[in-house]
């Protein structure tokens, strides 16, 4: 098995979180996107998308973050997927912060700290008001989720959990005002004392 990511790389965060919880066995290649390594023929030939993470598993190639922890979880039987109706909660999650908690999380990181350093210009504030806008109200659905549990799905930790929160590894950098939210705070709180999952934060950002 080989796995292709970037440390800094909030979707890789999760995939990384769950080779370590699972005690998975894979060959971990850092793909160098600052060199532009995701855009040469070698690694298209991998994921055609030129995005990182990516999973080589025997005859299986698979792209997209999601598609990876699920079959890593069901290939180990794992708990973190439970078998039954609860996958559909944790599918709901997964599509949700894909579609929806991805973008507005990301917005203000990739407006404040990296367009600066990228020399693309300065930040246009007004997509920042918008997406934080957004993030208000999606923020404010997900803490109302966790005001009688611990846990997105369930009694205990599963892959939704992961993959909704690996949006929050820039909060501090983006200025997400996640502090709002008690519950989310908590939540937050409480995957960080998972050694899998505090370790694999992204490092300082620069570092």
């Amino acid at each position: 098995m080989r796995y292709y990511y970037h440390p800094g790389s909030p979707n890789c965060r999760k995939v990384t979180a769950v080779l370590d919880l699972l005690e998975v066995d894979a060959e971990r290649h850092i793909v160098d996107l600052p060199r532009g390594e995701h855009l040469q023929p070698a690694f298209l030939a991998i994921n055609p998308n030129g995005k990182v993470p990516a999973l080589v598993d025997g005859e299986w190639t698979i792209w997209e973050s999601n598609a990876i922890i699920i079959h890593l979880a069901e290939n180990a039987g794992s708990d973190l997927w439970p078998a039954g109706e609860r996958r559909l909660d944790i599918l709901k999650w997964m599509f949700w912060e894909q579609a929806h908690l991805m973008y507005a999380a990301g917005v203000p990181f990739f407006q404040r700290v990296l367009k600066p350093v990228l020399g693309l210009g300065p930040a246009d504030e007004q997509r920042v008001a918008e997406a934080l806008a957004s993030f208000r109200r999606l923020a404010k659905v997900l803490d109302g989720q966790l005001a009688s549990r611990s846990f997105l799905v369930g009694d205990a930790l599963t892959l939704a959990d992961l993959a909704v929160a690996s949006n929050f590894s820039y909060a501090e950098l983006g200025g997400l005002p996640v502090g709002e939210f008690g519950n989310v705070t908590r939540w937050l709180a409480e995957l960080d004392k998972i050694p899998a999952w505090r370790r694999n934060a992204p490092p300082a950002f620069g570092g």
